[in-house]
């Protein structure tokens, strides 16, 4: 094959490659161009219905679906916690609105399809606390709660 030849193949090569790897990086940036969408936690409906939650304890038992999904602490190491725990209306101590304590604690909020999931840990990880939020028919509501604890 003469050199003229290969050397105008490998040059069309060249070309080919770099085309497509540029129209392939196009269309993925225009993929990710998108509308940028808010998760639930930060919306206005949202944080209204949580700073609330947080500061009106009537309010507060008017939006828990009990009995209540979730877990308890352990007691100890040999505790064992039943799997079909619920938390029940009597004894409910009432949540208050969300404080690092100095930075003891920090929170994570999440958005899993519509479920908004709050999560509290102290620095170590070592304590956690979850709880889920969901949008029902009657408005936000507390649809889990796992108590702070270590699991």
């Amino acid at each position: 094959m003469p050199l003229n030849n290969r050397r105008s193949i490998i040059i069309l090569f060249f070309l080919v490659v770099v085309t497509n790897f540029y129209s392939c990086k196009q269309k993925t940036d225009s993929e990710n161009s998108g509308p940028e969408v808010t998760p639930i936690f930060q919306t206005e409906e949202f944080q209204t219905f949580y700073d609330q939650f947080g500061r009106d304890s009537a309010f507060q038992m008017n939006h828990i679906i009990f009995p209540l999904e979730g877990t308890r602490r352990p007691v100890d190491s040999l505790d064992q916690i039943p799997p079909d725990f619920r938390w029940q209306k009597d004894g409910w101590l009432i949540h208050r609105t969300y404080d690092d304590m100095d930075g003891t604690f920090t929170r994570e909020m999440m958005d899993l399809s519509g479920i908004v999931i709050e999560r509290i840990s102290d620095q170590s990880g070592k304590y956690t606390m979850e709880r889920r939020f969901g949008k029902l028919s009657s408005g936000w509501n507390l649809i889990y709660y796992r108590e702070l604890g270590i699991y």
